[in-house]
């Protein structure tokens, strides 16, 4: 039986294999999926301002906000 060579990859089947999003999801360690936020500082100290106000983490108080922006645009959506 001979050996053949595997067909080349298109060049944008290539650039596509590339993409963040082409590559399966990782599996999780917890509930949680850790992500990167890049944010404006004067965002960051208010948010800090309201986490220590509210006595919760930074990253708990931007879950809530989101979690509160979702279930609101939700609720617009079924209305």
């Amino acid at each position: 039986m001979a050996i053949t060579k595997q067909p080349k990859a298109s060049r944008s089947e290539a650039f596509t294999a590339e993409a963040p999003d082409a590559k399966p999801m990782p599996k999780l360690r917890g509930r949680r999926q850790p992500i990167a936020l890049a944010l404006p500082p004067d965002l960051l100290r208010t948010i800090d301002e309201f986490a220590a106000q509210e006595r919760r983490s930074r990253a708990n108080l931007i879950e809530i906000i989101l979690d509160d922006w979702v279930q609101a645009k939700r609720g617009k959506e079924a209305a």
